[in-house]
């Protein structure tokens, strides 16, 4: 009996996806009147072309996420997320943190921080001593930046202590980010062959980007969280976040919950304002922070690379707790603060310290990390062989009553200038006390270290940037939960270096344009010492670069103080040898000092560069004559005479060479 046209109909439309038992047992008919139809319709199906086209359905949403990649690759789709990016100066191939990287951590707040620009070799020496330092805001050295980080005192030191090393201190530290991040930069630090790693972190632990508490979270597994971050390589993933999160602001728009994008990056990052000691979320944050520098510590010691680590310091005595409230069998923060005040003015000391530490562990708000963190690092540094560095201990050591204040701190947690060094010493010191992990160093080389703290020439500018950025952060949220009008409508500057201070935080207005434009300043109106601090600022920032050095050396020049000019423009020179100005005044200097046949030398490099140069051949016409190569000497005179008829003294000088020459 054959088929049914509306048998046949099922069997045409299941042959692909069924049996042809399983088509018959359907039908209820003989698998052959089933096998006869197919055979005969030419429906039989060659089971290897079934494989393909079952595999090229599952590979068909792979190959368009495969061409999408390759197409924002192309389209270059959020620019360029890597740690690093290279830059040329001075002829040789740098790198520098890339102010951009941090895109990769933050997708619900649009200002994006960015760490200082320290610049290294591409290619590492041979002799090369290389040290990355990660962390927050504080390892950032805010509000100041630049010169008051502490990984500047422990680069000038390690210079001293390694004479025969090329030191390279990379600061790698942004705000607002935690070990997450720092776990993330990890396989890129260690792309770049590091010698040492230095820890500060710890208090971006809830609110840092992915953080438990923070805006930015992605949840509360570190392992999770540490794949997500792996998946961030991929431009598809980022193309899917940035959906997800601008679906995420426009419900909040539309439900009247927008971000107040004009806030400080405290107020637009955080979520979760009240956590409470011992709390779910405390714990997690707590967890968090121990599993991640557990991770990123193992992997360091894998390949042998130490890590030094530092406790964590905070405005103790002078900062109230943000967000106090009774929680469960705890008391409130303010009221332990306030005990705690009242012990410090009975002279309680010790009891006060124990206080003013439990008020900032029960402060709901958790800016500033808890004493567990402290321990958490103290555990991990034993049990991993890192170094512990007692920097809140040193910090404490140098607060009065043993209580960290407003003599060392700025706000809730970032150090003044001192406080700065401090930090700094603290990790010279550990190094130290760590015999520099076995490398080849020299304690007995290292200067007293008040001579690095006056070392890091901050000058009035530098720290009226701190407090312009300082006084901006207080007028936000959680320093006031009200709306004030800012100081900036009425403020006037009480000072040059105050007024471009101001124009720099508030403006677009570059730190070292400033520098060089206060030090010019200063010259002109006679305050030569003021201009030399900005210019040595200028070039502890960028020891790479020889324009500081010859701006430095030009104000020695102008009062005729080559012995001081010298040291400057032979450094200068050593950065960048075709220079003709550098050429020229070390050339002079050489000369004046008898070494003819050096300053010869130079002036004739300084020609090679700018060949009329009138001052430079005169100057080589006298060291020619001092060399009683008349001839030489006469030559060279008649050629500035040619240039400039008259250039002063040439033309005494010519009659004296001609005299000579009789």
């Amino acid at each position: 009996m054959s088929l049914t046209q509306r048998q046949k109909k099922f069997v045409r439309e299941q042959v692909s996806r069924k049996s042809e038992q399983q088509i018959a047992d359907a039908l209820k008919v003989d698998i052959e009147e089933v096998q006869a139809y197919i055979e005969k319709a030419g429906l039989r199906i060659d089971p290897a072309r079934n494989r393909l086209f079952a595999a090229i359905a599952v590979l068909l949403p792979f190959l368009f996420l495969g061409l999408l990649e390759v197409g924002l690759r192309m389209a270059d789709y959020k620019g360029d997320l890597a740690l690093f990016r290279e830059i040329e100066a001075f002829d040789r191939e740098y790198l520098t943190p890339n102010s951009n990287f941090t895109a990769r951590y933050f997708f619900y707040t649009r200002t994006l921080p960015s760490p200082q620009t320290d610049l290294f070799l591409k290619e590492k020496p041979e002799n090369g001593f290389r040290v990355f330092v990660m962390g927050g805001s504080t390892t950032a050295a805010y509000p100041y930046g630049y010169n008051a980080a502490f990984a500047r005192v422990f680069r000038e030191a390690m210079e001293d202590a390694m004479p025969g090393k090329h030191v390279e201190v990379v600061n790698v530290a942004t705000s607002a980010i935690n070990t997450y991040t720092l776990y993330d930069q990890v396989g890129e630090l260690l792309a770049q062959d590091p010698d040492l790693i230095l820890i500060y972190s710890g208090h971006n632990e809830y609110y840092g980007a992915l953080g438990i508490g923070s805006n930015e979270s992605a949840g509360s597994a570190p392992g999770f969280v540490r794949t997500y971050l792996a998946m961030q390589r991929l431009k598809v993933f980022l193309l899917a976040r940035d959906v997800a999160t601008n679906v995420v602001k426009w419900m909040n728009e539309r439900g009247g919950s927008a971000q107040d994008e004009g806030a400080t990056l405290m107020a637009r990052i955080v979520r979760e304002q009240s956590i409470p000691l011992n709390g779910e979320i405390y714990e997690k944050g707590l967890r968090q922070f121990q599993s991640n520098l557990k991770a990123i510590v193992r992997r360091f010691s894998d390949r042998g690379i130490p890590v030094m680590i530092g406790s964590l310091a905070s405005n103790e005595k002078d900062q109230p707790p943000f967000v106090s409230a009774q929680h469960e069998n705890l008391p409130a923060a303010q009221s332990v603060y306030d005990e705690a005040v009242m012990e410090l003015e009975l002279g309680n000391s010790a009891r006060a310290l124990e206080l003013f530490q439990f008020a900032r562990d029960l402060d709901l708000l958790k800016f500033r990390a808890p004493s567990a963190f402290n321990g958490v690092i103290r555990e991990i540094t034993e049990e991993m062989g890192a170094v512990y560095v007692p920097v809140e201990e040193t910090l404490r050591e140098a607060s009065s009553d043993g209580i960290i204040g407003e003599g060392l701190m700025l706000e809730h947690l970032h150090p003044n200038d001192e406080g700065y060094f401090l930090m700094g010493k603290s990790f010279v010191e550990a190094m130290q006390r760590a015999d520099f992990l076995g490398f080849d160093a020299d304690s007995a080389r290292l200067k007293p270290m008040e001579v690095y703290r006056r070392n890091m020439f901050l000058s009035e500018f530098d720290r009226q940037i701190g407090v312009h950025r300082i006084r901006t952060l207080k007028e936000g949220w959680p320093f006031t939960d009200r709306q004030v009008q800012s100081y900036r409508m009425t403020y006037e500057p009480v000072s040059r270096a105050d007024s471009l201070a101001f124009v720099m935080v508030h403006e677009d207005l570059a730190w070292d344009r400033a520098k060089v434009d206060l030090a010019s300043y200063y010259q002109s109106v006679g305050r030569k010492n003021d201009a030399l601090l900005e210019y040595y600022g200028l070039i502890r920032n960028q020891p790479w670069n020889d324009s500081p050095y010859l701006f430095a050396a030009r104000v020695f020049l102008d009062e005729n103080d080559f012995d001081a000019a010298f040291p400057l423009l032979l450094k200068a020179y050593e950065i960048e040898p075709e220079e003709a100005f550098t050429t020229k005044m070390l050339g002079a200097i050489y000369v004046d000092r008898g070494e003819l046949d050096e300053g010869i030398r130079l002036l004739e490099e300084s020609l090679a560069l700018k060949p009329n140069d009138t001052q430079a051949i005169f100057n080589l016409s006298g060291a020619y004559g001092l060399k009683r190569d008349f001839p030489k000497a006469l030559e060279l005179a008649d050629r500035v005479l040619e240039l400039d008829p008259r250039f002063p003294g040439a033309r005494a000088w010519r009659q004296q060479v001609l005299s000579f020459l009789e």
